[in-house]
């Protein structure tokens, strides 16, 4: 089941507008989602540190306490995967929610048809995609906490001097997980490949394989074991963006 959380501080917004521009648009959408209201910010960071996760989140940007982007930024550390819409009385600040990967931006300008359509776009586009989302325990500033990533976001994993690193779309992440076979073993499965004794990349972030070593998608450039070279060919055959160099 789909889960999405909405966050205003403004009840009489939520309960006179907002919850009929929802209904609408899970109708339009199709969905049978589980809906919870939040009107204060930290309680809904509070769900996410305990490991209670939304697919869709609903943000007001202006709100006591914590504000509608700072509390984006803190959901994203958590959780990289989930579609996020801020429907805010501030035009202008479109701008400043790029970084927080917005899925949708609506002013409340009390239009709930606009709320509606641009909702359903939204829920339609996540059941369209639904990306895998993989539960991963990192250390986060001397701290083990669980994060979310989406799978298709994972660039590599990385064994060196007993410590497992992962590349994702974000940025690079500490694995509390030590043994490198247990990664390996669960992650082969799921698209990637041993390039090389202590690397495990995402054959989908792969975009060209030349000789002694493959480049992902940001240009990075890996290194590949000679003998795996053939059966990395064989194992992206069906991929058509591939490069042989």
């Amino acid at each position: 089941m789909i889960r999405i959380a909405v966050c205003d501080d403004d009840a009489t917004f939520i309960s006179k507008t907002l919850k009929y521009a929802l209904a609408a648009a899970i109708k339009a959408s199709e969905l049978t989602p589980d809906v919870k209201f939040f009107t204060d910010g930290t309680l809904l960071l509070k769900e996410f540190q305990n490991g209670i996760y939304y697919d869709i989140i609903i943000l007001d940007i202006d709100m006591p306490k914590i504000n509608g982007k700072d509390l984006a930024a803190k959901l994203r550390e958590i959780d990289m995967s989930f579609f996020l819409a801020f429907i805010t009385a501030y035009p202008d600040e479109i701008a400043n929610t790029i970084p927080y990967r917005i899925n949708a931006f609506i002013p409340k300008d009390g239009d709930a048809t606009k709320y509606s359509a641009e909702l359903t776009r939204v829920f339609t586009e996540y059941q369209r995609i639904k990306p895998e989302r993989e539960l991963i325990e990192v250390n986060q500033n001397g701290e083990m906490i669980f994060i979310t990533v989406p799978l298709n976001f994972i660039f590599w994993f990385n064994f060196s001097e007993k410590i497992i690193t992962m590349k994702t779309v974000l940025g690079e992440y500490t694995l509390s997980e030590r043994v490198f076979s247990k990664i390996a073993e669960k992650y082969i499965d799921k698209g990637f490949f041993k390039v090389h004794r202590n690397i495990l990349a995402n054959l989908k972030k792969i975009r060209s394989v030349g000789e002694s070593s493959v480049t992902l998608d940001d240009g990075e450039n890996l290194p590949l074991s000679r003998r795996k070279r053939k059966a990395l060919l064989e194992a992206m055959a069906g991929n058509i963006i591939l490069e042989v160099t």
